[in-house]
């Protein structure tokens, strides 16, 4: 599943590397651009990403992963300054920080569950975290490779699923961003991680909230279960904040909070401004507002 597996898909030698991961992301500025291919954790993840259906619902969110690959590059490579959504997603990941920075102190190993393109590797990696980037969307591990090669701390980049780890050695931390609630079997994504995580170690997470994810705009039906399914798209379970504690229960729950995510949330539309400092405020007032309080659009956790 690691680099040191990759394979290339134009024919030509790959840089090879001292070693097994992470490696050092400078030694990584020569596979910038490179396309390759890697052993999937899950057999299923090879066909899917050539185009093929799958059978488990969960997974039209990989299918429609590859038709926004296709029909829109820039808005998926949001690490890139000429991304359309890149100033958006940026503030979007300082909120989360904001909650978490007391976690992030440098230094150590990390595991970065379904880190896509590397939005939270690349501040890790910048705190000189040697980091675990798994991702079950070979094209966002392109693109993680492309926008973190060459740049400070230690990485190693994973074709697989949060279900499906393997031998990972022991990490310190993990993160779970926005990954829960589009897998099918989350319990097992959590026993995978527990499974690598070292005694103590936290994990950082964030879920889909049910009534803040019912109010977007284009969300999708929901059913009585909590679930948007819109079939070659996406799909996701969301959580009230009772169902989420019950995921959790083998867990010490250390920080339950709502957030708003007013940026693409139901309350986006009181947005308008560019400063990171005012949208916190924005943030703190929604939560502590009796009208928009069980609004957040998110919900996110410090467990152990």
């Amino acid at each position: 599943m690691a680099l040191v597996h990759a394979e290339p898909l134009d024919g030509r030698e790959l840089p090879p590397l001292s070693g097994p991961g992470p490696h050092s992301c400078g030694d990584l500025l020569d596979w910038c651009g490179r396309r390759f291919t890697l052993p999937p954790g899950d057999a299923e993840l090879s066909a899917i990403h050539e185009g093929a259906l799958s059978s488990t619902p969960a997974h039209d969110n990989l299918v429609g992963a590859g038709r926004a690959w296709a029909a829109h590059p820039s808005w998926m490579d949001q690490l890139s300054p000429d991304s359309p959504v890149h100033r958006d997603k940026q503030m979007e990941r300082d909120l989360y920080l904001e909650d978490w920075a007391r976690h992030l102190s440098p230094g150590g190993r990390a595991l970065d569950v379904g880190g896509g393109v590397g939005r939270f590797a690349q501040v890790l990696l910048a705190e000189d975290w040697a980091v675990e980037l798994v991702d079950p969307d070979l094209r966002s591990l392109w693109c993680a490779l492309d926008r973190l090669g060459g740049g400070p701390g230690r990485l190693d980049l994973h074709w697989t699923t949060g279900g499906s780890l393997g031998d990972l050695a022991p990490v310190d931390l993990a993160l779970a961003v926005e990954v829960l609630c589009y897998v099918p079997d989350p319990a097992a994504v959590l026993r995978e991680i527990r499974r690598v995580l070292r005694p103590g170690g936290v994990l950082l997470l964030s879920v889909e909230a049910r009534q803040g994810a019912a109010q977007v705009r284009d969300s999708g039906p929901m059913d009585a279960a909590g679930v948007v399914h819109v079939p070659g798209d996406r799909w996701v379970q969301t959580y009230t904040e009772e169902t989420l504690r019950g995921l959790l229960a083998e867990w010490e729950i250390l920080e339950l909070a709502p957030s708003h995510y007013v940026l693409s949330g139901p309350l986006e539309a009181q947005w308008d401004g560019e400063d990171l400092e005012a949208l916190r405020a924005l943030e703190r007032a929604a939560r502590m507002d009796e009208e928009t309080g069980g609004l957040n659009r998110a919900w996110t956790a410090v467990v152990r």
